[in-house]
């Protein structure tokens, strides 16, 4: 049985969300100080950072990974400061942005670079040549969405991503070389249609973006899709070999690959109707699903589910 229907706001984004920060797993990281004091910046080994946002729900968390001869950002995050100056006191080496997927959340600052590298996907072509309008930008700062001052300076109502210029488009399997250390492309639909993964052999670690993370797992957004989602985690579950630990866009770093399983097994069972406890919303006249596990929750279309 569902229980009863809430607003939106209430599937998404729990009351009070900032009651469960500090994320335990922050304690155990160096903290590294940068002039940009809306980000938490953590150093994961001597060559990759963690640039995290927790004050606003979404958690973004981007990542400056440097190889020997350059180094890349993956995604640019909410775009509430500055996160190039931030990038420029981290690394001397030249750098691209390389995006996970180009939903607002991770593209917002990509207008600020000349190299930005994403995958090939017909949403980032949308994307790139729109931006998003204030419209989809100033929600993310609404009521109950931040819970420390916003940045002297920062103007919700000017708050917009402009188009930018994407100076190589990826595709599955592409290697991007950093000198002494590679990210494979994998491509992993279902979170969205442009998302990809990104693979570090060396390291043995996986980025993630959105397609998992220790929070609300979402299929309804633009490009979103349930199918392709459980198969991208057969594909991610199928590397297992290569890698220990994921590296989400949102909320944590460092989690055990194992919970990837967990995830595809309620997939598969929502998917089939067969998990009947969830909480029911509505987004654009739609219906949504919320369903709740432990440390992670898969919020689905109506429309997405057989049963």
């Amino acid at each position: 049985m569902s229980t009863k229907e809430e607003k939106p706001a209430n599937i998404i984004v729990p009351r009070n969300w900032w009651e469960s920060l500090p994320r335990k797993i922050y304690s155990k990281l160096e903290r590294v100080e940068t002039s940009q004091s809306w980000f938490e910046v953590y150093k994961l080994n001597a060559n990759t950072y963690a640039i995290y946002e927790p004050y606003q729900f979404e958690e973004t968390l981007s990542y400056l990974v440097e190889g020997d001869k350059r180094a890349v950002l993956i995604d640019t995050g909410d775009g509430i400061a500055d996160i190039k100056r931030c990038v420029d006191e981290l690394t001397r080496l030249p750098y691209n942005v390389v995006n996970t997927h180009t939903h607002v959340d991770h593209v917002a600052q990509n207008y600020m670079f000349k190299e930005v590298w994403c995958y090939d996907g017909p949403m980032a072509h949308e994307v790139e040549k729109a931006g998003y309008p204030n419209s989809k930008t100033a929600p993310m700062v609404g009521p109950g969405m931040t819970w420390k001052p916003l940045p002297r300076g920062f103007d919700v109502k000017k708050w917009v991503v402009p188009p930018y210029k994407v100076t190589k488009w990826l595709h599955d399997g592409d290697f991007i070389d950093l000198g002494g250390r590679k990210l494979e492309v994998i491509y992993t639909p279902g979170h969205s249609n442009d998302h990809v993964c990104l693979l570090d052999k060396k390291n043995r670690w996986l980025w993630t973006g959105d397609i998992f993370y220790t929070g609300g797992i979402y299929t309804y957004l633009p490009g979103g899709d349930l199918d392709q989602f459980i198969k991208s985690y057969e594909k991610m579950i199928k590397l297992f070999p290569e890698f220990d630990f994921l590296m989400p866009s949102h909320n944590e770093p460092l989690v055990e690959k194992e919970i990837l399983a967990t995830v595809l097994e309620k997939a598969k069972l929502i998917r089939a109707g067969k998990e009947k406890k969830y909480t029911e919303g509505t987004d654009g006249g739609e219906k949504i699903r919320r369903h709740q596990y432990e440390r992670f929750a898969i919020i689905t279309f109506e429309k997405q589910i057989r049963g």
